[in-house]
């Protein structure tokens, strides 16, 4: 299945984890997602973006799509290319890590509804298995990183790139009904302000 973001979330629903509640933490961050024109040189096109100020140490910022009319309880291996625009070249520094290579783009997908979900009294975080930004987890691969931009590290231009699962894949089971959910998102070392944006992408779902 295709997916594009040139007119609006096309059924994708974003969020954002991995901070702690109740100190703060989720104005500092000040996450957003909308949907817009790119920056030249790139505004021949729109998307959708997210973005945030990683103050967490360890931001994830996502989104999920339910894909439907699948076979209860059966599963499913999931491959999954998305293409997005990076503003950060290779090679910069920053705080806790580049903000090219130390944030991480993740795919994957998972068979129960995506939600956030609060561990250790107040600490936020998905119920689903992400990993931990270089880690992958039981629902997602680490396709690359941010570092695509052109410009200069002070001064960067959003150029497009395209990352995949590489003939990978994740395994999940459907949910009774029939569904399950592809995630997309970027898993941040970097203690700065990251806008991703995205603007389409591809994902196979096989039977096992």
């Amino acid at each position: 299945m295709d997916f594009s973001f040139a007119n609006g979330f096309d059924g994708w629903e974003p969020s954002y984890s991995d901070y702690t509640q109740g100190v703060g933490q989720e104005a500092i961050i000040e996450f957003a997602a909308g949907h817009e024109r790119l920056p030249a040189p790139v505004d021949n096109t729109s998307g959708v973006y997210l973005q945030g100020h990683n103050r967490s140490d360890d931001l994830f910022m996502y989104m999920t799509r339910a894909v439907t009319g699948l076979v209860p309880n059966a599963d499913y291996k999931v491959e999954l290319s998305i293409t997005f625009a990076s503003n950060v070249p290779p090679g910069c520094f920053g705080i806790g890590g580049s903000p090219g290579e130390s944030v991480y783009i993740k795919a994957g997908a998972t068979g129960m509804a995506p939600a956030n979900v609060v561990v250790d009294g107040n600490y936020v975080t998905t119920n689903f298995d992400h990993g931990d930004q270089s880690q992958e987890g039981a629902n997602t691969l680490v396709l690359g990183n941010f570092a695509h931009g052109g410009g200069t590290c002070d001064n960067g231009v959003y150029q497009l790139a395209t990352l995949s699962t590489n003939g990978r894949s994740v395994t999940v089971r459907s949910s009774a009904s029939g569904e399950l959910w592809l995630i997309v998102g970027t898993d941040s070392a970097f203690e700065g302000f990251t806008k991703i944006y995205y603007l389409e992408g591809s994902a196979t779902i096989t039977p096992v």
